[in-house]
C-alpha cells in the first residue's frame, strides 16, 4: 500500500501542470509575504522603510498592560504630545496610537485640526481638553480579569497574510486534486488500471491519500514559511498574549470569547486546515465524474466561489447560513470571528457552538465524498 501510494504522489508531483502551478504559486506566496510584511502601511510608515516598525516598537513597550480608561488616557497622552512636538510636516506615522484614537476621541470633534491650531500658536494641547470615551461606552466586552492591550498591528498584517495565503492554498489543493482521477480518464488509462489486482479498492485508496497528503504539506509549508516570515518581521512573537477584542484593526470590541492573538491564530490555523481538507473531498470528487483535469479544475474553482456569489442572494434565513459554512465566505479573521459569533448569521447559539459544529460538518463532507469517490469508482463501467 505504502509504494502505491508513493506511486501516486510520484505521478501528480510530475506532472507537467503541478509543477507550473508550484512555479507560479511559489512566486505568488512571495508577493503575498513581501507585500503583507515588508511593505505593510506600518512598516512604510516614515520616510524610510522600517521607520514605523521602530517607532511601534517603542510605543508598545510603555503601553502594553490592563486595559483600563487611566491606560488608554495615558497612551492617548503621550501620543498627542509627541504628535505636537514634532515637526507636522515631517514625523513618523504612529499607526498603533492613532488606532485608539481613532476608537476613543469624540466624533463631533477634529483633534487633529485643534492639535495643528495649537502648534501654529505655538501652544500645546492636553489630553484633559479632550472628552475621551471610555470602554463602556465604546462597548468592550468585559470579562473577569481585565482585557490586556498591546502590540495589535502586526498581528493584524498576520491575519492579513494569512486570510491571502488561504485563498493560494486553496487554488492550490484544487489544482492538485483536479489531477488525480480525470488525469487517467483523459488519457483513457482506466481500462488498464481498473483490470489490475488492486485498481478497484487500494489504487483508489492511494490516489485519495497521496491528494491528501500533498495537500498538507502544501498547506504546513505555507504556514511554516508565514510564521517565519512573521517572527522576522515582529523581531518575535510579541503581543501573542493580547486579546483580540483590544486589536483596533479588527474592530471586534464586542466579541463574546476571552481569546489572545495567538489562540485566535491557531484557531483559525485549524480551521483553515480542515476547511481545505473539504475542499480536497470536494475536488476528488469532482475529479472522479470529469473527464479532463481542465474540467475538473474548472468546475471545482466554481464550487469553491459558488457560495460567496450566492450570499448576494441569500441576505438573511436559513440558507444564508448554511452558504456561511463554506470557506470562502469565512476564511478571512473578521468574518471567521464575527459570523460564527452571530446567531443572526450563524446557526447556532455561541461562538464555541458554531466553530465545533462548522468544523465537524467541513470534516465529514471530506468523509463522505471521499467514501463516494471510492464506491464510484469501484463500481465504475470501463467503456
Amino acid at each position: 500500500m505504502r509504494n502505491i501510494v508513493k506511486c501516486e504522489i510520484d505521478k501528480i508531483i510530475q506532472n507537467k501542470s503541478f509543477i507550473g502551478g508550484l512555479i507560479v504559486s511559489l512566486v505568488v506566496l512571495a508577493g503575498i509575504l513581501f507585500i503583507g510584511f515588508y511593505y505593510s502601511q506600518l512598516n512604510i510608515s516614515g520616510e524610510k522603510v522600517g521607520e514605523g516598525t521602530e517607532l511601534y516598537h517603542e510605543v508598545v513597550k510603555e503601553s502594553t498592560g490592563d486595559f483600563t480608561n487611566q491606560k488608554v488616557k495615558d497612551i492617548l497622552a503621550n501620543y498627542i504630545d509627541r504628535y505636537q512636538s514634532t515637526d507636522v510636516d515631517n514625523k513618523t506615522f504612529d499607526l498603533f496610537s492613532w488606532q485608539i484614537g481613532d476608537a476613543f476621541f469624540p466624533e463631533d470633534e477634529d483633534i487633529y485640526l485643534k492639535m495643528n491650531e495649537a502648534i501654529a500658536q505655538n501652544e500645546k494641547m492636553t489630553i484633559d481638553q479632550i472628552n475621551l470615551k471610555t470602554i463602556k461606552e465604546i462597548g468592550f466586552t468585559q470579562f473577569e480579569t481585565p482585557l490586556k492591550i498591546g502590540s495589535y498591528v502586526t498581528w493584524y498584517d498576520l491575519y492579513k497574510v494569512t486570510n491571502q495565503l488561504f485563498i493560494l492554498t486553496s487554488i492550490i489543493t484544487i489544482l492538485i486534486c483536479s489531477l488525480v482521477f480525470s488525469g487517467d480518464t483523459s488519457r483513457n488509462m482506466n481500462q488498464l488500471l481498473l483490470s489490475t489486482k488492486f485498481g478497484r479498492n487500494k489504487l483508489t485508496i492511494s490516489k485519495i491519500m497521496a491528494a491528501t497528503l500533498i495537500s498538507i504539506i502544501v498547506f504546513l509549508f505555507i504556514q511554516i514559511i508565514s510564521l517565519v516570515s512573521f517572527y522576522v518581521y515582529n523581531s518575535g512573537f510579541s503581543g501573542w498574549d493580547i486579546s483580540i477584542q483590544t486589536n483596533f484593526s479588527l474592530k471586534l470590541f464586542s466579541f463574546p470569547v476571552d481569546f489572545n492573538h495567538l489562540q485566535v491564530f491557531l484557531l483559525v490555523v485549524a480551521f483553515h486546515f480542515i476547511s481545505m481538507l473539504s475542499i480536497v473531498g470536494i475536488t476528488l470528487y469532482v475529479s472522479s465524474i470529469t473527464r479532463s483535469p481542465f474540467s475538473s479544475l474548472i468546475i471545482s474553482l466554481g464550487l469553491f466561489i459558488l457560495p460567496k456569489a450566492l450570499t448576494e442572494f441569500f441576505k438573511r434565513g436559513i440558507v444564508y447560513k448554511l452558504l456561511n459554512l463554506f470557506p470562502i465566505n469565512n476564511y478571512s479573521i473578521e468574518n471567521f470571528l464575527s459570523l460564527l459569533s452571530s446567531k443572526r448569521d450563524f446557526l447556532l447559539n455561541s461562538f464555541v457552538q458554531n466553530i465545533v459544529f462548522a468544523i465537524i460538518v467541513l470534516f465529514v463532507i471530506k468523509i463522505i465524498l471521499d467514501i463516494i469517490v471510492y464506491l464510484r469508482m469501484k463500481k465504475y463501467q470501463v467503456i
